[in-house]
C-alpha cells in the first residue's frame, strides 16, 4: 500500500558511532522542514520527591543557551519563522524545531546549540516553577481535572508512572538548578536519542545535514533506570468528598496493555467498541441513550513501556451517581463475557481504516507515529501495514481481551462529589476510602 505523503524509498534511517538513530524523510506538499530529537526517557524516571524534573529539564533547554539569552535565541528563531518546542512525556522526551525548508541548516545549527550548550538560567527557571504552580492552582477547584489526575495515579500505584508529568504544588518547589543539570546529563545522552527530520527534499540531503548538526556528541553516563514494575493489582475505590458538588465525577481504571503487546490493535478496537468511539459506543448506549444517566461517556487507554490503564470517565447528577456506577459495570460484565458482536467490531475496524490517512495528513502527524514506533522497538513498517493488520483482528481475540482485562476485582475507582448521598451503596462493594476535597493537593 502506497501512503499519499510516502512511500518506503523515501526513507533513510542511519545510526551514527555515537549511538544517535537518525530517520531521513521526504515527504510534504509544502518546503516546510521539521527536525524532532527524542530521547528515549520522560517522565517515568523523575525522582521520588522530585515530580515534574524532566518536563521541567525540557522546558529549560529552550530558556538560552551559553551563546544566547533566552530573548535573543527568541529572536533568531522568529526570524527564521520557525519554532521550538521541549516538552516530556512518559518513556520520551521531545525538542523539536520547525520551519521553512530553505533554512534547514540553520534550524539543524540552533538544534545543535540549544542540545549542547543550555545555560540553564536561574532566574528563568524560577519563572519557569512559578508558572508551573499558578497553573497548579488553577486545577484546585476543577472536579473533573483532579478526578483525571486522581485516577491516574490510583492506577499506576506500584510504577515509576504514578504522578503527574508536569509535577505536583507539593514537588515543584523542591526542583533545584542543580536536580535540573543532573538529570540533563544523565538523560540527554546520544544512546538514547533519535533525530527525526523530515522535508520536501532528498532524503540524503537531510540525513546528510542532521550527522554534521550531531557530530561531536560525547556519550554520557546513562543514570540508573527506574524498575519497569507493573500496577498495584486489587480493588480500590476512593471518593473525594467535596459537599458543594451537584454532580458527581466518575472515573474507573482497569488493566490494560504494554505498546509492545503483539495484542495492542485489538485492544484498541476493543476499547473503541467500549467506550472510545462516541455515540456508537456501547457504554454511550447504555449509560446516556438508554438510561439517560449522562451527557457523556467516554473511554481511552494508554499503552505505555508497560501496560498503562484503560480509564472510563464520565459525570452525573449526584442523585444517580451509583445508578450510573452501577450501569457501568454491567456493561463491562456483559462486555467481558460476550465480547463485541460482528457488527461493532466491522464497524470499529470501518473507523480505523477510514481514519487512518488522516493520522498522516502532515508532516508533524506523520513524526509523532514514526517515534511512537521507534520509541518502543517497533518496526516502522507498522506504517504501511496498518490496513492489513486491521484486517486480521477477529472477534474471538477481542472476547479473549475482554475477558483477561474487563475484571472488575481488579478496578480502581474514583469519585468525586457529595458522599453522604451514594457512600453508603459504594461500601457494599469493599473498602472504600473517603478522604476530603480540600485535603487534596494537585
Amino acid at each position: 500500500m502506497k501512503l499519499s505523503l510516502f512511500s518506503p524509498e523515501d526513507f533513510l534511517v542511519f545510526d551514527l558511532d555515537s549511538g544517535v538513530r537518525v530517520i531521513a524523510l521526504s515527504c510534504g506538499k509544502v518546503p516546510l522542514f521539521y527536525a524532532t530529537l527524542m530521547i528515549k526517557a520522560g517522565a517515568e524516571r523523575d525522582p521520588l520527591g522530585k515530580e515534574g524534573l524532566s518536563d521541567l529539564v525540557a522546558e529549560s533547554l529552550t530558556l538560552g543557551t551559553r551563546l544566547k539569552g533566552p530573548q535573543e535565541l527568541n529572536r533568531e528563531i522568529e526570524g527564521l519563522g520557525a519554532s521550538l518546542e521541549a516538552t516530556s512525556h512518559w518513556d520520551s522526551s521531545l525538542l523539536s524545531l520547525s520551519g521553512p525548508l530553505e533554512y534547514s541548516g540553520d534550524l539543524l545549527r540552533i538544534l545543535r546549540e540549544v542540545l549542547f550548550e543550555p545555560s540553564f538560567p536561574g532566574d528563568e527557571l524560577s519563572k519557569a516553577k512559578e508558572r508551573r504552580m499558578a497553573k497548579l492552582m488553577e486545577l484546585k477547584d476543577n472536579a473533573p481535572k483532579i478526578a483525571d489526575r486522581t485516577i491516574w495515579n490510583l492506577a499506576m500505584d506500584g510504577t515509576p508512572y504514578s504522578h503527574p508529568i508536569g509535577g505536583t504544588l507539593n514537588s515543584i518547589p523542591g526542583l533545584a538548578r542543580e536536580d535540573i543539570i543532573r538529570f540533563y546529563k544523565e538523560t540527554y545522552i546520544p544512546q538514547r536519542a533519535t533525530l527525526l527530520v523530515i522535508g520536501k527534499t532528498h532524503p540524503r540531503r537531510l540525513l546528510e545535514e542532521s550527522k554534521k548538526a550531531l557530530q561531536g556528541w560525547p556519550a554520557g553516563e546513562a543514570g540508573q533506570d527506574p524498575p519497569l514494575a507493573s500496577p498495584r493489582k486489587g480493588k480500590k475505590i476512593l471518593i473525594l468528598d467535596r459537599p458543594d458538588l451537584t454532580q458527581s465525577e466518575i472515573r474507573v481504571a482497569l488493566p490494560g496493555v504494554a505498546r509492545q503487546n503483539r495484542r495492542y490493535l485489538a485492544f484498541k478496537l476493543m476499547n473503541y467498541i467500549l467506550g472510545g468511539g462516541g455515540f456508537s459506543s456501547r457504554l454511550m448506549e447504555r449509560v446516556r441513550s438508554q438510561k439517560g444517566y449522562t451527557y457523556g461517556i467516554r473511554s481511552s487507554f494508554h499503552a505505555l513501556r508497560i501496560p498503562g490503564p484503560l480509564i472510563i470517565s464520565t459525570f452525573t447528577p449526584t442523585e444517580t451517581t451509583y445508578a450510573a456506577f452501577e450501569e457501568i459495570l454491567s456493561t463491562l460484565e456483559g462486555f467481558a463475557k460476550e465480547g463485541p458482536s460482528p457488527k461493532e467490531l466491522q464497524e470499529a475496524k470501518g473507523f480505523f481504516k477510514g481514519n487512518f490517512p488522516l493520522r498522516l495528513e502532515t508532516p508533524s502527524q506523520l513524526a509523532r507515529e514514526i517515534l511512537q514506533l521507534e520509541l518502543y522497538g517497533l518496526d516502522l513498517g507498522e506504517l504501511l501495514e496498518f490496513p492489513e493488520r486491521l484486517g486480521r483482528v477477529g472477534l474471538e481475540e477481542i472476547r479473549e481481551l475482554a475477558s483477561d482485562h474487563l475484571r472488575l476485582d481488579d478496578m480502581k475507582v474514583v469519585i468525586v462529589g457529595r458522599s453522604e448521598a451514594f457512600l453508603k451503596y459504594f461500601e457494599g462493594l469493599g473498602t472504600v476510602e473517603v478522604i476530603p476535597y480540600k485535603d487534596v493537593s494537585p
